[in-house]
């Protein structure tokens, strides 16, 4: 399938809402590193974020392979 520009914005306004969702959690685990619950709140906080760069992932290829 061929570039298609709709698409396209579909998908970047789509990594934009997910990552904005997920800020959310990260600053929820930041709180936790604050209280002191250091390990599990830097361990949530780089899974929210692989989290975040796997989805965008997904959707760039979506924009770059375009839509099966």
């Amino acid at each position: 399938m061929a570039f298609n520009p709709k698409d396209a914005i579909d998908s970047a306004r789509d990594i934009a809402t997910y990552a904005v969702e997920m800020s959310g959690d990260i600053v929820d685990n930041a709180v936790e590193v604050l209280k002191g619950n250091v390990t599990e709140g830097v361990s949530n906080i780089v899974e929210d974020s692989l989290d975040i760069a796997g989805h965008s992932f997904e959707k760039v290829k979506e924009i770059v392979t375009g839509r099966d």
